[in-house]
């Protein structure tokens, strides 16, 4: 019997998604082509496409700022090549780094993924193409036990994470709280008395704003030039203004309009909006008194060991957007997944509270994330998921897991119970392609069960 998998909102990251530039948006006109069609093969990696070969590389072929974020089959080359693009800053490496244990089991190339409309057991290797995947990294315990690259990946390239971004913001504005810089049940004002006049925050808790239930007027229609994220996106320069709409110069300015929606109470419903993750960041880079890429390197990076290059991806007036650009390789990413799904401990050091680990663990609101959008029947069926910290939490007996997750395929998932982290890394087509996205998950699902 073939079933149908609903829209999956959760994948969704305004951040990324800001730089659809289709002719399918109000106000383009359609007719007007400005690059030719490229033609290619379904599944093709980057240097089948021949993108960004030859010198000079053909139109069609050329990778540029308008076609880089999301149009396919760009996004194959793009991904691994962020900053040559867009203007970015860098996380530095720890002094020394460490190398993970490896203990590759070969058995986990014979798993079988169940194919989410059909049902049908599809190969680890078909999974693997058939998700765009650019980077699987499986941990178990603290040994690599698999490992798989395509598109030129290798294990220390770094590659677009999506709103992956997101739960490391959040992950340090826990740890800010365990430190007791703030108390999640402080008003944000408190700290950031610039939101005063925007009562999406002014009476917000960090707690409403840190699992996403505060309340706020706020409509992501990327089709709609007048909507929220498309007014976002002109701040910070990643779409064009509208003429008739006036618009702030800058990010923080921006933030300090946004008001709540219909009187809707905070901490009654979860709603993912990208404007929430700016603001805690905002607020913890004040209480830490350090930027998002210094707080990377001083509370996490430098203590797992990191290796190699991590950057982040800036706004045109070089502000760091924390809903989205981090990108990492997967050795590094596995370094962290490691620590995390490890109570916190790496190479005998205490890097993550376990306080904090078990807070991810118990996740949050799951009546506030049922009366949101982002519950749907066969991905996320209501009372078995929850929104924490900005990180994405099941709940479902026996499949229990922490995650983060980007769009076009970017995940971090933890079964910590299991002591089992999957770093995949890919760059699907479509931003939020709902069978591939269930088939991500059933793919994870099939290698817990097999390791476990």
């Amino acid at each position: 019997m073939k079933k149908h998998v609903k829209s999956i909102g959760f994948i969704a990251s305004a951040v990324t998604s800001l730089f659809i530039l289709n002719a399918s948006f109000k106000g383009v006109d359609p007719k007007v082509e400005t690059k030719p069609t490229l033609q290619y093969e379904k599944y093709a990696t980057a240097k089948e496409i021949g993108l960004m070969e030859g010198f000079p590389t053909a139109v069609e072929k050329q990778v540029t700022k308008k076609n880089a974020l999301l149009t396919p089959p760009y996004n194959r080359w793009s991904y691994l090549h962020m900053r040559e693009i867009y203007p970015s800053a860098p996380i530095k490496a720890a002094e020394k780094g460490v190398d993970l244990k490896s203990n590759i089991d070969m058995s986990l190339d014979d798993i079988q993924v169940i194919h989410p409309e059909t049902e049908e057991h599809i190969s680890m290797d078909t999974f693997l193409k058939h998700t765009y995947t650019d980077a699987l990294v499986v941990v178990k315990g603290d040994q690599i036990v698999y490992e798989r690259y395509d598109n030129e990946m290798h294990p220390n390239q770094p590659h677009q994470m999506m709103s992956v971004t997101k739960s490391f913001g959040g992950l340090l504005g826990l740890m800010a709280v365990e430190e007791g810089k703030l108390s999640e049940q402080d008003l944000v004002f408190d700290y950031i008395p610039e939101l005063k006049k925007a009562s999406a925050f002014s009476e917000a808790t960090f707690q409403h704003v840190l699992d996403m239930t505060n309340s706020m007027d706020f409509t992501e229609d990327y089709a709609d030039p007048y909507s929220g994220i498309r007014q976002y996106g002109a701040v910070l320069g990643w779409t064009e203004k509208v003429d008739g709409v006036e618009y702030k110069d800058n990010l923080y300015d921006y933030l300090e309009t946004l008001q709540i929606h219909n009187g809707l109470p905070h901490g009654k419903e979860f709603h993912y909006n990208t404007p929430k993750t700016d603001v805690v960041n905002w607020v913890t880079n004040r209480v830490n008194n350090q930027s998002f890429q210094e707080a990377m390197h001083d509370q996490l990076w430098s203590k797992v060991g990191t290796e190699g290059d991590t950057y982040v991806l800036l706004d045109n007036n070089a502000t760091l957007v924390a809903g989205g650009g981090l990108n990492a390789t997967p050795y590094n990413l596995a370094r962290f997944a490691t620590m995390m799904i490890n109570d916190g401990k790496f190479n005998g050091q205490q890097v993550v509270a376990p306080s904090i680990i078990k807070k991810l663990q118990e996740g949050g609101n799951i009546k506030a994330f049922d009366n949101g959008s982002e519950s749907h029947d066969l991905v996320m069926p209501k009372g078995e998921w929850s929104y924490r910290a900005q990180w994405w939490i099941k709940h479902t007996k026996g499949q229990e897991a922490v995650m983060a997750i980007g769009i076009h395929g970017q995940w971090i998932y933890l079964d910590i119970e299991h002591q089992i982290a999957i770093i995949k890394q890919s760059s699907q087509p479509i931003s939020k392609d709902d069978v591939l996205n269930a088939m991500d998950l059933n793919g994870f699902y099939a290698i817990v069960n097999h390791l476990k």
